[in-house]
């Protein structure tokens, strides 16, 4: 068998530096857009108030001012004096009826452009939101993929150009407890991960030498030994992924999974369900399976007695 490449190093988690330069970018134009709101809105508030009152005293004034003027020259029976005190409240009245009526009208005019300027800044926030959201979300997108790889790289960390496809038959065990006498003894008896017929060949995933086994879409995914499952999600091209710690530093490594029930920390027996075969993008169905001592990839072909 050839020998087996090096290991690809762990990707490093990517950074998003640029997600978050605009993200921060927006959060400033967005908190700039807030404080303006605010102060608008504000503004406007403070201006129903002030025109009440502005309009209350236009009614008593002008009130005062029709008094004054229905009143007429009647004010002349008390002589010259009166007339002229009576003639002076008339305009005084008529000037601050002048006054408020003015200021209601420049008042007015401001609210209207208070309105305006607050519905422009709502409509020039809205898109931002949603694009700043969007952001977030891609960032969040991008951590979990990290977080994924990073999960992938640490189950190895400690331990408890294909030919043509080949035909095999695996058993269809029940779960057992084969794995215990040590995992290294059972090299070249392994049973393969599926049972029934599948179709095998040999294909190198993430640097290292691989098995792809086509089965039908749902057919039962077996751990091929007793172990602790280390990580189930996804991971790059591997798809819905299991690895399960078989102690020793030696992990099975489940791929293009359909689904699984099983979770970090949980305990698989030997030939225990991992979970069914997924319908791989753009062709047929199948398992990927892999197996490694610590970080560095195995033939798994003759631990399979393949």
């Amino acid at each position: 068998m050839p020998q087996p490449e090096p290991v690809a190093q762990p990707v490093m988690a990517r950074t998003a530096g640029p997600i978050d330069g605009a993200t921060n970018e927006l959060d400033r134009l967005l908190i700039r857009l807030d404080a303006e709101e605010k102060a608008l809105k504000s503004d406007l508030d403070a201006a129903g108030p002030e025109l009440e009152v502005i309009r209350a005293r236009m009614l008593v004034r002008g009130r005062a001012y029709y008094k004054h003027v229905r009143a007429g020259l009647l004010p002349a029976g008390g002589g010259f004096d009166a007339l002229v005190d009576h003639a002076a409240r008339v305009e005084r009245t008529r000037r601050a009826l002048d006054r408020d009526i003015a200021a209601e009208a420049a008042l007015m005019k401001r609210s209207s452009e208070l309105a305006q300027r607050l519905e422009r800044v709502r409509i020039e926030r809205a898109p931002l939101e949603v694009h700043r959201e969007a952001m977030v979300r891609d960032r969040a997108a991008l951590q979990a993929a990290d977080e994924r790889r990073a999960a992938f790289a640490r189950a190895f960390d400690s331990s408890i150009h294909p030919p043509d496809y080949v035909a095999i038959y695996g058993a269809d065990l029940g779960p057992s407890d084969t794995g215990s006498a040590g995992f290294r003894a059972l090299r070249g008896r392994l049973p393969f991960p599926l049972p029934g017929r599948a179709e095998v060949r040999r294909v190198r995933r993430g640097g290292g030498p691989g098995l792809e086994f086509v089965a039908p879409a749902g057919t039962a995914v077996r751990s091929v030994a007793a172990g602790r499952v280390v990580f189930a999600d996804r991971y790059d091209d591997y798809g819905l992924t299991v690895i399960v710690d078989h102690g020793d530093q030696y992990f099975s490594i489940y791929g293009s999974l359909g689904l699984t029930e099983l979770a970090a920390g949980g305990v698989v027996p030997a030939n225990g369900r991992i979970g069914t075969v997924g319908a791989a993008s753009g062709g047929a169905p199948l398992l990927y399976f892999e197996l490694r001592r610590s970080a560095e990839t195995l033939d798994p072909g003759p631990w399979l007695g393949l």
